[in-house]
């Protein structure tokens, strides 16, 4: 479906559907995936703060630093699969159990790898800030083109 307010700015040949649309500033074309990738920053955002809340709420009711992790990180990644179906990659098919799956696995994988190149840089002296912002950087580089090949 088109923004009739948004295509009617654009030239005919600018309109290329919700996917890909030509900016009217110039007329360069943005790729999809320029759009995606705003869109799973701005989902990953919101999943961080919905885990640290889910977090927080574990924590003053009882529970040890470690489960509330676990339960938080579960809901975190369970709010994240949903809006990057429907919001970051606007996936058509239905969910189904074996995509959940395929995405938690690669959830997992890029959870080490942010986890294994934040303890290398911090292993060879790095600040923790920087080993944090170089694991979670890459691994979303990572998350973003696997959940792709997944959900888009």
């Amino acid at each position: 479906m088109t923004d009739p307010v948004v295509d009617a700015e654009l030239p005919p040949a600018a309109v290329v559907g919700r996917r890909s649309r030509l900016f009217a500033a110039g007329g360069a074309r943005l790729p999809a995936w320029a759009g995606q990738v705003a869109r799973f920053l701005a989902v990953g955002g919101l999943a961080f703060v919905l885990d640290w809340g889910v977090l927080q709420l574990m924590l003053r009711t009882g529970s040890g630093p470690y489960a509330g992790r676990v339960v938080s990180m579960a809901g975190g990644m369970v709010f994240a699969w949903w809006l990057n179906r429907h919001v970051t990659f606007r996936t058509p098919a239905p969910p189904s159990w074996p995509e959940f799956c395929a995405y938690v696995a690669n959830s997992l994988a890029g959870a080490a790898i942010n986890y294994a190149i934040y303890s290398a840089a911090v292993a060879m002296g790095a600040p923790v800030v920087a080993g944090l912002i170089l694991g979670t950087g890459i691994a979303a580089v990572f998350n973003f083109f696997r959940y792709r090949a997944i959900l888009g």
